[in-house]
């Protein structure tokens, strides 16, 4: 195990052969969270553009990249839960992309799991803050973001497809200059 664990999840580091599973659950979850959360206030456009984003393919290249990290949290066989996001070189700063829990596995821990696990790997890189872009309108990630200590701290009017935006950050330790 690589990062956390929940009661029913492990919690462990992406690897290339799972690129293609990890773009099926990203695919599955960016659209249960449209028709769940942002079906009227997110275009349907943006989302496909998402997906995209989230794809197997854009995970198997992403995964390339060094300043990349994934986690996923497994229940058996099955993904349940995905965070992943880079590390911008040595400026200190990680980005938290994607953070999604299949809702039959929420309120387990396997959010805060995996988020731990991101924030390990960003210390490890010697980042001194973790941030991550939020809808206002989900307020189950806007609380989960804050139990585990990221605050608002900007909000972005009609930032990303003319929709509203939150920023939210944590700071993990001290900007130590090369």
């Amino acid at each position: 195990m690589d990062g956390g664990q929940s009661s029913k999840a492990v919690v462990r580091a992406m690897r290339p052969e799972d690129c293609e599973a990890a773009g099926a659950f990203s695919s599955k979850m960016t659209k249960w969270m449209r028709e769940k959360y942002l079906k009227d206030t997110y275009p349907k456009e943006a989302s496909e553009f998402d997906a995209k984003n989230h794809s197997a393919k854009m995970l198997a290249e992403d995964i390339k990249n060094p300043d990349f990290f994934g986690f996923l949290a497994v229940c058996g066989k099955e993904i349940c839960g995905i965070a992943h996001g880079r590390v911008f070189g040595k400026s200190g700063l990680a980005k938290l992309s994607w953070v999604a829990v299949d809702p039959e596995h929420q309120h387990e821990g396997i959010g805060i799991s995996l988020m731990s696990a991101a924030e390990g790997y960003a210390r490890s890189k010697g980042c001194h803050k973790l941030f991550v872009y939020t809808f206002p309108a989900l307020a189950p990630a806007i609380k989960l973001y804050m139990k585990f200590g990221l605050l608002p701290e900007a909000y972005l009017r009609k930032h990303w497809w003319g929709v509203d935006f939150l920023v939210m950050g944590k700071w993990i330790g001290e900007y130590k200059k090369s």
